[in-house]
């Protein structure tokens, strides 16, 4: 997997931001104190189900759908 190009991309992090986002349950309210965003955070990371749903979500951001598998396609050179 190219790393580097995905860690440069902002879409890739607005990706991981939205699957733990909605894996917090998040809503607007909650964004109005850190401690209530630690609360939520702490809750997911204790829960088994939750903590497998994140990193198979993740790992749907990882992957390139144009491709079998976990690897990147090839790039062709010119």
């Amino acid at each position: 997997m190219k790393w580097k190009n995905r860690l440069k991309n902002p879409w890739f992090w607005i990706g991981i931001l939205g699957v733990v986002l909605t894996a917090m349950g998040a809503e607007p309210e909650m964004f109005t104190s850190w401690a209530v965003v630690v609360e939520k955070f702490k809750g997911v990371m204790s829960n088994p189900f939750m903590l497998f749903t994140v990193a198979t979500a993740v790992l749907g951001v990882f992957v390139e759908p144009t491709t079998s598998g976990l690897t990147d396609g090839k790039v062709l050179k010119k």
